[in-house]
């Protein structure tokens, strides 16, 4: 790995997180580790030693507080900063992260432009750091054409990944989606394929899966009126969807079950 290339480790459970965090960081001189456990991301991070650690807080088994306690006690891997990422915007929740040795907390859904920053800040970046704060990466002149169309896909992800954020409940079609990005259908599902290895209805249920799990955790609020903030029409069908993607029920998982249990509907 050449001397001026940042070493940055992503540990998050959830592909939809990696993918987007990925879209943002690749072809930057960064070169990107992940784990989606917090055991293998402290293994990881012992052996890559990498520059950096994003670290999501809500994860199955090990959570993000407890991998950074760990990685602040151990010799090897306490100068590595930490930047958490996580839906709770409480401030006790951020006071917990840095409580336990975080350098940053960005909460989601996150944008490019904040990502970079707080990253090209972690690392000593200040180079990228003004150039991120004085000109739109698709206004750089020197790269190749072919660097500029890849900008440019990872610049209609991005905006489209914002729209369906904002538009959890009432997404709009794939046709209007695309309008909406400045493409057509056909390109827009290209693109999401290729930086997250899903549609963009994939990436929505991704999504509004993982705001009911941050909503499970973070809140009290009955499985019914978590569904309806995440776009389900009832609450069967959204525990349905949940327990395919996580292996347990919306109830199991806030009760910290990792287990199905059939007679949990």
């Amino acid at each position: 790995m050449a001397e001026n290339v940042a070493r940055i480790l992503i540990i998050d459970d959830q592909p939809a997180s990696i993918g987007l965090l990925i879209a943002y960081l690749q072809g930057r001189d960064i070169d990107l580790l992940v784990a989606q456990t917090g055991e293998d991301g402290l293994r990881i991070a012992a052996e890559g030693q990498p520059d950096l650690i994003l670290l999501d807080v809500r994860m199955q088994g090990l959570d993000g507080f407890s991998v950074c306690q760990r990685i602040k006690e151990s010799p090897n891997t306490r100068s590595i900063p930490v930047i958490f990422l996580s839906s709770a915007i409480e401030t006790e929740d951020k006071l917990r992260g840095f409580a336990a040795g975080g350098a940053d907390y960005i909460t989601k859904p996150f944008s490019e432009q904040e990502v970079l920053a707080r990253v090209y800040l972690q690392i000593g970046n200040h180079q990228q750091l003004s150039a991120l704060s004085s000109q739109a990466i698709d206004e750089l002149e020197d790269i190749p054409l072919s660097a500029s169309a890849n900008r440019l896909d990872q610049r209609l992800f991005t905006d489209a990944v914002a729209v369906l954020t904002k538009r959890l409940v009432d997404p709009p079609s794939a046709v209007e989606l695309a309008h909406q990005v400045g493409t057509n259908q056909q390109r827009l599902t290209r693109i999401f394929r290729e930086q997250v290895g899903m549609s963009a209805y994939e990436y929505l249920q991704e999504m509004r899966l993982e705001r009911g799990r941050s909503l499970l955790l973070d809140t009290d609020l009955q499985v019914q009126l978590i569904a309806d903030r995440v776009g389900y029409r009832n609450a069967g069908d959204f525990t349905r969807a949940f327990r395919r993607h996580f292996g347990v029920t919306p109830r199991q998982y806030r009760q910290g079950r990792l287990q199905p249990d059939d007679s949990d509907e």
